[in-house]
């Protein structure tokens, strides 16, 4: 459909149908994954579908470059009619036929408000650069059409989201740490390409390379790092993984064009090893804190916070550098493009300085999680 369309409409229509069926697929492969393979396999599991991830991650710019370069633009949807049946047809050959589940109605009411939410989430991320007025009228009805979607959740039969999971205090730890994560990480993927083209004035083409080593580093380190999670303290993991997250946001903020692009190798390097000693047990932690008629809540849950954290890693990480670069220059600035050098660099260090204080904040949650686990 996307693919068909002549018009920016069409367009947009098609890819919210594809991210439909993209949040369908996202949502029960964690549930999937946990219910094929038995606890002590678990983190293997996970760090094995951490490959494909990081395959997609790899395969995807590389693709679509040499799709755009050689057909029209509307192949670059096309594409995914073959690798779509490709994967029904593996998919109904190799899932579990005896697995059987219940029909049960949608509850559509929460739909439409959580969706009413994500609207107004939406058209706030786009009027980063409005005023103090309008930017806190669109909070207000952001965190009411949230407290909506809450109030109507507790009172439905079959909620959308389930909120009595989190109850469970290991569930509720683990997606809070990771929603935080989630949030910091799009902080690099937001600034990491102004950095390579606007700073250091490397190529695109260069540019995509470099970009292309954290999840090339992240397919060796995720089978590695669910092996690790399947034998040993899976808390203790987190924790590693998190300092390790630290230690290269600190880098971040010493970005200084010296010794590059080794440094912005290394610091790829760290920011990928952390993720995946981070990520993977926490994820096992997620989806074996809840019984199993809720592992798909927690599978969808978890992928909610990443989106959310998505959304809103790219909304804070844009309004800061795009805030500091307006005081730096005592004007409104919107573009990074012929900002002096000094500029954005000193945007940057105050827009990684804010994923630091985050990350420390996810720090002391596991650390107070790993404590009272020791006074029980």
């Amino acid at each position: 459909m996307a693919g068909a369309g002549h018009y920016l409409g069409f367009v947009l229509i098609g890819r919210l149908v594809q991210g439909i069926g993209a949040s369908m697929t996202m949502a029960n492969s964690y549930a999937i994954v946990t219910d094929i393979f038995p606890a002590n396999q678990l983190g293997r599991a996970f760090g094995i579908e951490g490959i494909f991830i990081s395959l997609g991650a790899l395969a995807g710019p590389g693709m679509g470059g040499i799709i755009l370069a050689n057909l029209p633009w509307g192949y670059i949807f096309w594409i995914n009619l073959p690798l779509g049946l490709v994967c029904l047809i593996v998919g109904s050959i190799t899932y579990p036929k005896q697995m059987k589940s219940k029909k049960q109605k949608i509850d559509w009411y929460g739909a439409i408000t959580l969706g009413l939410a994500a609207v107004s989430l939406y058209i706030l991320t786009m009027q980063i650069n409005a005023s103090f007025v309008r930017m806190t009228a669109l909070l207000i009805i952001f965190f009411g059409c949230g407290w909506w979607f809450i109030t109507v959740e507790r009172k439905a039969l079959r909620p959308l989201l389930n909120l009595t999971i989190f109850q469970n205090a290991v569930f509720s730890k683990s997606i809070i740490i990771a929603f935080i994560s989630f949030i910091v990480s799009y902080f690099f993927t937001i600034l990491a390409p102004l950095y390579l083209q606007l700073v250091l004035n490397y190529s695109t083409q260069f540019t995509g390379l470099l970009l292309m080593i954290a999840p090339l580093i992240s397919i060796f380190a995720s089978p590695i790092a669910g092996y690790v999670s399947d034998r040993y303290n899976q808390k203790v993991e987190m924790t590693v993984g998190m300092v390790i997250l630290i230690v290269a946001q600190l880098g971040l903020l010493f970005l200084t064009r010296r010794f590059e692009p080794y440094y912005f190798i290394a610091i790829s390097a760290l920011i990928s090893i952390g993720t995946v000693t981070f990520g993977t047990p926490n994820n096992v932690l997620v989806m074996q804190s809840v019984p199993d008629k809720l592992r798909a809540m927690a599978g969808s849950t978890n992928s909610l916070v990443r989106e959310f954290g998505l959304v809103l890693g790219t909304t804070i990480s844009t309004l800061i550098f795009y805030r500091v670069l307006s005081l730096v220059g005592h004007q409104t600035v919107s573009t990074a493009i012929g900002v002096p050098i000094t500029a954005i660099m000193t945007a940057q260090r105050w827009t990684y300085a804010v994923g630091l204080l985050l990350l420390l904040v996810a720090l002391l949650i596991i650390i107070h999680a790993i404590r009272k686990g020791l006074r029980k």
